[in-house]
């Protein structure tokens, strides 16, 4: 049964989240599923779980709120574990407030899972450049985050590197004996073993939950660094085998159930080094020598039923608890790709539900710096929590409603967020406006260039009356600089071979001197945002972006002036004809900012 305690908690939590009064009497039972029953007056709630129990104080508020008397509903869900996976090894870690907010929104909703994505970014005591300057938890506040999600009915589940993906603490010289190359950690050698057990008794101290996830995915390179200089060439298929028995035998020993990303077997066994190659062969004699492990499924990247369906069915040869991790875009760079995430994860949890997954985890990953506020994609998470509640059946309008109610931010303001791409593709015309040079052709070009403007002006538009808030201040400025940059960059080049140096002086004097003012009002902004969620450990990257592109608009104003005074005979990034500007990364800050590789911040 639930304490009144409990009870009081997850009530005083959810509405308090959501800003409603209930001022009648609620009896909770407990039961099977979700059933909730009541007018303003009176209501009862019966719910198998906290997290159950906390969804049914939720659907009471936002049934009354929306003007219904007579509140009546009943739902099971689909999936046995559903949630979120929160990536906090890309410069940005929560704090632990910002955390517990997170976890709030979840449970609001009946989410039961939480997924701390950390490579380096918790203390292993053992390795004192585990996490070094990087913002890394404490034991004790990773343990009050478990403590905290315990009392909301959530599994605060660690997700940990124990191969690749650790190029944060390879770099550092002391080390080096570790790696295998820069970013993957050196097999069969009894050191690598050491640290691991290091990292998984350091998470075992901190959390109750008995699963972990030992990542191991996207380890490029294995077994061809320093370890084919010690070993020669073997079979890459055993290594991998031999290395995951190591590790999950480590976490039996302290009592964790694993899980791992399944990308490597697929990849191996491609041609091409691909995930999602329909033609992955993985030898039988190696499935059959997996030990006991959960295979993680992830994809964000299809929007065909077919993709899933054949990945779910190889999936299910290699482990018979396939994990399904989708995602909510927030990679894109500086507001979630609500468009994008619309267009996969509907046939993505189509097809989990038809194959009976029993943990579904919504990944929000932080690629080139974090850019994106994991809570800015609050508005979209009911995609996975009303899916598991509802059924498959739930409308995009039960789901857009109870993101607005949870959140707070009206869903014109954040469906207009889309309008930083071109549409339902992964095309980052945003980002790269935003940190793309003026002189330099690196950023959207032709038509790309041209299409932003409406969008940035309707953008502009829509959020107008929403400045109260801080999130739709920020997205403002955004757009602001998306329609100032792609109006200079259209119009600065065709001056310039004309020859028009009175447009370019009135340009470096006026336009640019708005520009930069409005880049420093991002900037503070951003850093609002940033530190209200999260340490300051990391922000420092966006702070060094933000001042190379101001410092480079101000060289710019001084080019444009020099030469309109006759100083300079030419500019020579303009002389050049633009080329197609498409490299092999895809927008990353350095891709869209400088032409040299080596020009990263």
């Amino acid at each position: 049964m639930f304490t009144t305690e409990v009870v009081s908690h997850i009530q005083n939590t959810v509405l308090g989240l959501v800003g409603f009064v209930y001022k009648g009497k609620v009896t909770v039972q407990q039961g099977k599923g979700l059933t909730v029953c009541g007018t303003a007056q009176e209501a009862v709630i019966t719910a198998e779980s906290k997290s159950a129990l906390a969804r049914g104080f939720f659907r009471l508020a936002q049934e009354l709120a929306a003007g219904k008397e007579n509140v009546s509903l009943n739902e099971e869900p689909q999936f046995e574990s559903c949630g979120a996976f929160l990536d906090l090894s890309r410069n940005g870690v929560m704090t632990v407030e910002g955390c517990k907010r997170y976890m709030d929104h979840l449970a609001a909703i009946g989410m039961n899972l939480c997924v701390l994505y950390t490579e380096d970014t918790f203390t292993v005591p053992e390795y004192k450049y585990m996490g070094y300057l990087r913002g890394r938890y404490s034991q004790q506040e990773l343990r009050e985050l478990d403590a905290y999600a315990q009392s909301l009915g959530i599994e605060l589940l660690p997700c940990i590197q124990t191969l690749g993906h650790l190029g944060q603490f390879l770099q550092w010289k002391e080390n080096n004996r570790l790696q295998d190359n820069d970013t993957v950690l050196l097999c069969d050698d009894e050191r690598t073993y050491a640290f691991i057990e290091a990292e998984i008794r350091s998470i075992r101290s901190c959390v109750s939950t008995r699963r972990l996830h030992i990542g191991m995915d996207e380890a490029h390179g294995v077994g061809l660094g320093r370890y084919l200089a010690r070993h020669g060439m073997v079979d890459r298929f055993e290594l991998l085998s031999r290395h995951l028995a190591r590790v999950v035998e480590l976490c039996k020993k302290y009592d964790f159930e694993p899980m791992m990303w399944s990308d490597m077997f697929f990849r191996l066994g491609s041609k091409n080094n691909d995930y999602y190659d329909l033609e992955s062969d993985i030898p039988q004699a190696v499935i059959d020598s997996l030990p006991e492990v959960d295979m993680v499924y992830w994809d964000y990247y299809h929007a065909e039923e077919k993709w899933y369906e054949h990945m779910f069915t190889q999936h299910k040869k290699m482990s018979p608890n396939t994990v399904f991790a989708g995602g909510l875009w927030t990679w894109s760079g500086f507001l979630p790709h609500v468009d994008w995430t619309w267009a996969t994860m509907g046939p993505g949890l189509k097809v989990a539900a038809r194959h009976k997954v029993k943990t579904v985890m919504a990944t929000m990953w932080g690629d080139d710096g974090n850019e994106t506020s994991h809570h800015l994609a609050l508005s979209q998470m009911p995609m996975f929590s009303e899916f598991c509640w509802r059924g498959e059946d739930c409308t995009p309008e039960e789901v857009k409603a109870t993101g607005e109610f949870l959140t707070g931010l009206p869903r014109e303001a954040y469906e207009t967020f889309s309008l930083f791409y071109p549409g339902a593709v992964d095309r980052r015309v945003g980002k790269a406006l935003i940190y793309c040079d003026l002189l330099y052709p690196l950023g959207p070009q032709g038509e790309e260039l041209l299409a932003s403007i409406p969008r940035s002006r309707k953008a502009l538009e829509v959020l107008a009356p929403y400045q109260d808030h801080l999130f739709c201040r920020y997205a403002t400025a955004l757009f602001d600089i998306c329609l100032q940059k792609a109006l200079l960059l259209a119009e600065i080049r065709p001056h310039y071979l004309a020859g028009d140096k009175t447009w370019l002086a009135q340009t470096a004097e006026e336009s640019i001197a708005a520009l930069i003012d409005s880049y420093e009002t991002l900037r503070d902004l951003h850093k609002a945002v940033w530190e209200r969620d999260y340490k300051r450990n990391g922000w420092e990257t966006m702070a060094l972006r933000y001042g190379a592109v101001i410092g480079r608009l101000q060289d710019v104003q001084d080019v444009l002036l020099r030469y309109a005074e006759g100083e300079l005979d030419t500019i020579c990034e303009l002389d050049e004809e633009p080329l197609d500007p498409s490299r092999k990364h895809g927008m990353q800050f350095y891709e869209v900012y400088t032409a040299p590789t080596y020009g990263s911040l």
